[in-house]
Order: structure tokens, then C-alpha cells, then sequence
């Protein structure tokens, strides 16, 4: 799918070419200044796989945002989007909210080989309301814009709580 690699392309500004599923959690921090202040982003990626449930729940309480991302490429990474969201609405939310974030398609710049169109894409985005990026952890195209549009909308919900 590609979380780690738009982390590491937005904390570093680096790309791998080889693939190393996250084990567990990986945590990092991101620090914004804008117009309305200070925001520090805790960045939590967390492993996929199913044994690592318990611990994503964990994690997923007292979050303000999260990026859901799949692969253009791979179909089965997109389908899985409404089991993720759903199992974050069960852990964060409270009486009929629904998680604030983003849904990200990453690998734009290999369209030849996509498989999940924009379309479909922002049609599933305003089905789960939330926002919509597309992005390549390889060419670095629109990384900065999913984290800046994180950190901002972070702190009107954080000032709103």
C-alpha cells in the first residue's frame, strides 16, 4: 500500500524501492507552524496484519485524524477500506460521530499498472466522508499537501473538543 513509504517520504524525504511490511507500530512526529499556531502530529503507522488488531486498537483511541491509504495498483488493498474505516469508527468514535481524515490512493505515478480509479476513489472518500488525496511515496507528489491538510484540520477539531 504504501503507509510507510509516505512517511518516510514526508518525514525524510526518501523513497526505498524494496518493500518491509510494518511489524507491529512505528511512531514518528511532525511538527507544523501555522498561521493559528503550533500543531505536533504524532504519525503512527501501524501493521496490517490481522495479529496486530488488539494493539491498532490501542492506538486508534484519541486520535483527531487518520489517513486510510490504498494501492491504485493492487484492488484488494481499496476493498478493504470499508472493513479499516469501520473498525476505526468502533474505536474512536462516540455516539454517531465518524472519524475525521483522508483517504489516500497512492502509486499515481505508475498508471499504467492502476487498477482503482480517481473515480472510484472519490466516490468512496464521500461515501466514508472524508477527504481526498492522491499520491506517489515514489515521486513525492502531494505527500506534504495530505500531511499540511492533517495538521490543520488536527487543530480546528483539537480547538473545537
Amino acid at each position: 500500500m504504501g503507509k510507510s513509504s509516505i512517511i518516510r517520504r514526508y518525514l525524510e524525504d526518501t523513497f526505498q524501492e524494496s518493500y518491509t511490511a510494518t511489524i507491529g507500530v512505528g511512531m514518528n512526529v511532525a511538527s507544523f507552524e501555522l498561521p493559528e499556531g503550533k500543531v505536533v502530529l504524532s504519525v503512527v503507522d501501524l501493521g496490517g496484519q490481522q495479529s496486530f488488531s488488539a494493539l491498532r486498537n490501542r492506538f486508534y483511541q484519541g486520535a483527531h485524524y487518520v489517513i486510510v491509504v490504498y494501492d491504485t495498483t493492487d484492488r484488494e488493498t481499496f476493498d478493504a477500506i470499508p472493513k479499516w474505516v469501520e473498525s476505526l469508527n468502533q474505536s474512536v468514535c462516540t455516539l454517531g460521530d465518524s472519524i475525521v481524515g483522508a483517504l489516500v490512493a497512492n502509486k499515481i505515478d505508475i498508471e499504467a499498472e492502476r487498477v482503482v480509479t480517481k473515480q472510484e476513489g472519490t466516490q468512496l472518500a464521500g461515501v466514508l466522508s472524508l477527504d481526498y488525496f492522491e499520491t506517489s511515496a515514489k515521486t513525492g507528489e502531494n505527500i506534504s499537501e495530505v500531511f499540511i491538510h492533517a495538521a490543520s484540520t488536527s487543530q480546528i477539531k483539537t480547538r473545537s473538543d
